[in-house]
């Protein structure tokens, strides 16, 4: 009896309020979500053609020594669908950021499930949370292009050379490799906004996110050793960028002044 009354009272607590609030308000997107994902999938297949061409002729993304070769006939296909529902996705990402920039900075929490009415500068909010965003994106970017990702490549074709192998990359899955490390990185620094928009949000509290920081950069180092060859430097090259904006959110969230 006990056991069901504690869970009664964490289902009525405020945060889980907020969650189950937040959940209500998705279900009410899902078909502009789902529109948003279509437009770009549709709009992507054609530029997928262009940014496959560009990436292939990228010389300094090919190792010397390295070939890469075609095995499925419709290999280009398959990539330009990819390369659509990565456009589609981030649309996605992008209206779910401009939603919780408005729907954040709320003091207070209603005792109904229904959010509070979005306050006043919502819009100028939105905007700002999308351009930091995109600048964030743009920075991880490049972070990616000219420091991760060709030192990666060459590290993987030293290997196979100090092995006594010739270097033979599949096509998709060189293109999946560049991809994944170029998005994942964009992602990864979206984490400074991530961060700020949770805590000013309520969707989590500052003592609960330093209190578990130890946990948060372990996470962070996992992620980077699945990303990662086996090398402490290439570890540090992913988890490092990781770790560091984590904490630069907490220091941005003590400098600036959180509306009443």
């Amino acid at each position: 009896m006990s056991e069901r009354l504690e869970i009664e009272e964490l289902m009525d607590a405020p945060r889980m309020r907020l969650f189950r609030s937040l959940g209500a308000h998705l279900r009410t997107r899902v078909r502009v979500l789902s529109t948003l994902f279509v437009f770009g999938f549709v709009i992507g297949y054609p530029l997928a053609g262009e940014v496959l061409d560009w990436l292939i002729n990228q010389s300094s993304l090919i190792p010397e020594d390295t070939t890469i070769i075609v095995l499925q006939p419709l290999e280009l296909v398959l990539l330009r669908l990819q390369l659509a529902g990565y456009l589609g996705i981030t649309l996605v990402v992008m209206t779910l950021i401009w939603d919780a920039a408005r729907l954040a900075g709320r003091s207070k929490m209603p005792d109904d499930l229904e959010l509070p009415p979005i306050p006043e500068g919502a819009l100028l909010r939105g905007l700002i949370a999308l351009m930091l965003s995109l600048g964030l994106a743009v920075i991880g970017l490049i972070y990616a292009w000219d420091i991760l990702i060709p030192f990666l490549l060459q590290y993987l074709q030293d290997d196979a050379a100090s092995a006594g192998l010739e270097t033979t990359w599949h096509l998709q899955a060189w293109i999946g490799f560049l991809l994944s490390l170029a998005l994942g990185s964009a992602l990864a620094f979206q984490v400074p906004l991530a961060v700020l928009i949770s805590l000013r949000g309520g969707l989590v509290e500052k003592v609960m996110l330093t209190r578990y920081r130890r946990h948060l950069w372990f996470v962070s180092i996992v992620a980077g050793a699945m990303l990662s060859p086996p090398d402490p430097l290439s570890l540090a090259l992913i988890a490092a960028p990781m770790i560091v904006l984590f904490e630069v959110a907490l220091l941005l969230d003590a400098i600036i002044p959180q509306r009443p």
